[in-house]
C-alpha cells in the first residue's frame, strides 16, 4: 500500500493503473541505444506500452502456476525488463524476490 498525501492508501497496482490512465503517452522507462560501444540517445517506452507488457508478463507468470501470495525470483540486471517483471508480479499479487546479478557465487549461502 502507498500512503498518499491526503492520508488515503492505495495499492501499487492501482497507483500504476491511475498513472497509465492519466499519462498514457508520457515516458516511463528508457534505455540508451549503444552503437559501436558508444551510448547514444534514450529510447523510451510510454506508461501505456509498459503497462500492456506488464499485464502480459503477469499473465505468463500465472500460467506457469505461480499463484497470488507465492514468491517469484527475478534475476537480472537493472533494466526496463527487470522493472516490468517486478511490476508484473505486483499486478498478480505475487511476492517478487530480487536476485542480484552483481553478486558472485562466493557470496551465496
Amino acid at each position: 500500500m502507498i500512503e498518499l498525501c491526503c492520508g488515503a492508501s492505495v495499492s501499487l497496482p492501482s497507483f500504476i493503473r491511475g498513472a497509465v490512465k492519466k499519462y498514457p503517452t508520457n515516458r516511463m522507462l528508457g534505455r540508451r541505444q549503444v552503437t559501436d560501444g558508444k551510448a547514444g540517445e534514450y529510447v523510451w517506452q510510454t506508461y501505456e506500452e509498459v503497462y500492456q507488457k506488464v499485464m502480459r508478463i503477469g499473465s505468463a507468470i500465472r500460467s506457469l502456476g505461480v499463484e497470488p501470495g507465492a514468491h517469484c525470483g527475478i534475476y537480472g540486471s537493472n533494466c526496463p525488463e527487470w522493472v516490468m517483471a517486478m511490476q508484473a508480479c505486483n499486478s498478480q499479487g505475487i511476492c517478487y524476490v530480487p536476485l542480484n546479478d552483481t553478486l558472485d557465487t562466493s557470496s551465496s549461502p
